[in-house]
Parts: structure tokens; C-alpha cells; sequence
């Protein structure tokens, strides 16, 4: 159980770490995807770049979750 309202508040962040890391990673998919798209479409500049954000963003999401979350919850 939650004591006091420092145990609270590390437990909001926590939760706040894990939906943003997963905002994170949900967009560089999507991103992925637009990318894909517009390469077929034959805008190659415009999907190389969406390709390089899409790949930012997912890295962003899992460093966040593994260096924030895990450590956290007390994972490996």
C-alpha cells in the first residue's frame, strides 16, 4: 500500500514515464508506417526523413522506459 505521499508521487511518475514511453513508441510506428507510404507515393526525401524520426522517436520511447520504468519497478 501507499503510506505516505512520497510513495504516491513516485508512483504517478512512474505511471507518467510509462504512457509517455509508450506515446513515444506508438508515434514512431505510425511515423514508420506514413513513411512507408510516402515512399511508395515517390516522395523519397520526405519518407527518409519520416524514417528517420519514426526510428527517434521508438529509440526515444525505449530509453525512456528502460531507463526510467524498469529501474523503477525493479526490473533487469
Amino acid at each position: 500500500m501507499l503510506n505516505n505521499a512520497a510513495e504516491l508521487l513516485d508512483v504517478a511518475a512512474t505511471l507518467a514515464y510509462a504512457v509517455l514511453s509508450a506515446g513515444f513508441v506508438g508515434a514512431g510506428v505510425l511515423t514508420e508506417l506514413r513513411s512507408a507510404a510516402t515512399l511508395g507515393g515517390g516522395e523519397t526525401v520526405l519518407g527518409v526523413w519520416l524514417a528517420v524520426m519514426g526510428v527517434v522517436a521508438i529509440a526515444a520511447g525505449t530509453m525512456l522506459f528502460t531507463d526510467k520504468v524498469r529501474a523503477r519497478i525493479g526490473g533487469a
